[in-house]
């Protein structure tokens, strides 16, 4: 009888047992689930972050200037690494092309220049720089309703009258004081913006009229010197052409040419769909350094790179992409 009592016992203890393990055992796999589920909504969150930027298309376009090209370039790999459909247009045109390329759609962002806004926009020069970009933003956005994200600082990427070393010898020209004497019998090319930004300026303030205006586009302006087909030209202080083709850059001794900063430009009804655009090109601009950038230029304008290639190896190398 006790063997009995007891064997039920035993069972009832087995029992016991089984269901506390087959208990746990549920336990167990309602975490699993739980968790697989918690994983699986997680990654559903990251690749609708990834499908969000995927799809918004961007079209981004540049002058012609290489300086232009490199930024524009940077900004589409940038956005490109961080999931946007990004399409280029560089060497689209001068800022008149770019301008309107803008505003009607055509284009989404392209790098722009304190100092081309400051005249475009017929604000007054300064050589203040915050001044300069945060005149030039408050006048895109309430007449454009176009936004000026955050600009280069330190590189300063501005106007110069130039000349050949033959041309500065022949007329002892050193600086722009003394085109004063002379200036109405010599002839400057100048790419379009040029006329407004630097040749009109400088004839108002050193008081001559140059005899001759050629229209041309900046690269061409050297070659024209070069052949005499006018006498000075327009240029960017960092165009490489004035070292390699060893031209003289007139001094300024009455500060003509503002500063001009880089900073993307862009329609503010993008920018209010895709804010991460202005984080993303933000970080870029305390890499962007005048002696920099005149590097970069002359790995594409002298040792013949092609403007991606030197983009992202300088991204690379500051860590702004990935290798």
């Amino acid at each position: 009888m006790s063997g009995r009592q007891r064997r039920p016992a035993r069972e009832d203890h087995n029992g016991s047992r089984r269901r506390r393990f087959m208990g746990h055992r549920r336990m167990q796999r309602m975490a699993a689930i739980a968790l697989a589920v918690v994983m699986l909504l997680g990654l559903a969150a990251c690749g609708k972050g990834d499908s969000s930027a995927s799809a918004v298309k961007l079209t981004i376009g540049s002058k012609l200037d290489v300086d232009g090209q490199l930024n524009a370039e940077m900004y589409a790999l940038l956005l490109k690494e961080k999931g946007y459909d990004v399409t280029t247009k560089l060497g689209l045109g001068q800022t008149p092309v770019l301008d309107q390329a803008l505003k009607s759609g055509s284009i989404d962002i392209y790098p722009e220049f304190t100092g081309t806004a400051i005249s475009t926009l017929k604000l007054q020069p300064t050589q203040d720089a915050k001044q300069a970009y945060e005149e030039v933003r408050t006048a895109y956005k309430d007449q454009f309703n176009l936004i000026m994200l955050d600009p280069a600082y330190q590189l300063n990427d501005s106007y110069a009258i130039c000349t050949s070393q033959d041309m500065a010898a022949k007329h002892n020209l050193k600086s722009l004081d003394d085109l004063a004497a002379m200036g109405s019998t010599l002839s400057i090319a100048a790419q379009q913006d040029g006329v407004d930004a630097a040749v009109k300026p400088v004839q108002d303030a050193y008081g001559f009229q140059f005899g001759k205006v050629v229209q041309i586009s900046e690269q061409l302006s050297f070659d024209a010197v070069k052949k005499g087909d006018v006498d000075l030209n327009v240029c960017y202080t960092t165009d490489p052409a004035i070292v390699v083709d060893n031209f003289v850059v007139l001094t300024d001794s009455k500060n003509v040419f503002p500063i001009y900063n880089p900073a993307p430009l862009i329609r503010s009804d993008v920018l209010a769909k895709t804010p991460d655009i202005a984080t993303t090109l933000n970080a870029l601009q305390p890499h962007l350094t005048t002696a920099v950038v005149l590097d970069l230029i002359k790995q594409v304008s002298v040792d013949h790179k092609s403007v991606e290639e030197v983009a992202r190896a300088f991204l690379q190398q500051q860590g702004l992409l990935k290798q």
